[in-house]
């Protein structure tokens, strides 16, 4: 084939379009997934927190600051650790993969991404706002809500 002659396939993605059009599966352990989000949220709002309270900290010692420290500190921690332990446990019901657990596996190309942020960071926010999201390992959609 020419060099100037271009395939008809060639501009288009490896992605089907029945992929992209499919309907949204429901999600199993709903509660599960709520309190993940709730974890993620305590932690993004948690970790300012702690940076402002340990600066006041180490700017006016004795000011009263090292109680909000320490439970801005707890707050961090406790969510962070709460919020990975359960997303480990939380599978995909297709895959098997860990949807709300950033790894070094390949992610697909209809996954939530949004710019400046984690595929996690983005799949919780699709949750948060809308309700749906997909798995970042096969892309398969699912909502929350009852079956139909």
């Amino acid at each position: 084939m020419p060099r100037c002659v271009k395939s008809l396939t060639a501009n288009r993605s490896h992605v089907a379009s029945w992929e992209r059009t499919q309907n949204a599966r429901v999600w199993r352990s709903q509660g599960r997934l709520i309190v993940i989000v709730l974890l993620a949220l305590t932690t993004y709002l948690a970790l300012p927190a702690t940076l402002y309270f340990t600066a006041r900290l180490v700017m006016e010692p004795g000011a009263g600051w090292e109680s909000w420290t320490l439970g801005s500190l707890v707050a961090l921690v406790g969510s962070l650790v709460m919020g990975i332990v359960l997303s480990a446990m939380t599978k995909c019901t297709l895959c098997h993969g860990t949807p709300l657990l950033g790894t070094s596996c390949r992610k697909h190309p209809l996954a939530n991404k949004l710019p400046l942020l984690t595929y996690r960071a983005s799949t919780i926010l699709h949750v948060l706002f809308t309700g749906r999201f997909r798995c970042m390992f096969c892309s398969t959609p699912f909502r929350l809500g009852r079956r139909n």
